[in-house]
């Protein structure tokens, strides 16, 4: 569980690191500066649009062979949406980095809300990307 505040952020990111790191994961890698950037901006999405419960946002990662898995669960059905953010803009680019970052993204409905999840293979490039409309099972299908 995440604090919603934009503070718990920074401690975030540091944790995420950190056990990427035990698992084996050079703290300076690409695939690890992924993660943690997509980890981050799906758990400001859901604490900015997904109605946490208590202010808490549950979030989840892990190990699938090379490739890390990460999820966040929140309190609306409703499907992120992607903006178009003009360059003065201070948000609103947070999917499109997920996009282009993991290999395969989604969502799906979860405890009535929904789960987003992005898979980070060992060797994410920024590209062009779309969030995709989950699979039956996307945790399993997609990894």
């Amino acid at each position: 569980m995440v604090d919603r505040a934009p503070a718990a952020i920074t401690g975030l990111r540091a944790n995420a690191a950190d056990v990427l790191q035990a698992w084996g994961l050079d703290r300076d890698s690409d695939q690890s500066f992924a993660v943690v950037l997509v980890l981050t901006e799906l758990v400001t999405n859901a604490g900015r649009h997904g109605r946490p419960c208590l202010g808490l946002i549950d979030a989840e990662m892990w190990l699938d062979g090379d490739r890390v898995v990460v999820t966040v669960m929140d309190g609306t059905s409703e499907g992120p949406v992607a903006r178009d953010a003009g360059s003065g803009d201070e948000s609103g680019r947070g999917l499109r980095l997920i996009s282009a970052y993991a290999e395969v993204s989604g969502y799906e409905p979860y405890r009535g809300g929904k789960r987003v999840w992005a898979v980070i293979g060992p060797d994410p490039a920024p590209g062009e990307g779309c969030l995709l409309l989950a699979p039956p099972d996307p945790l399993r299908s997609a990894v």
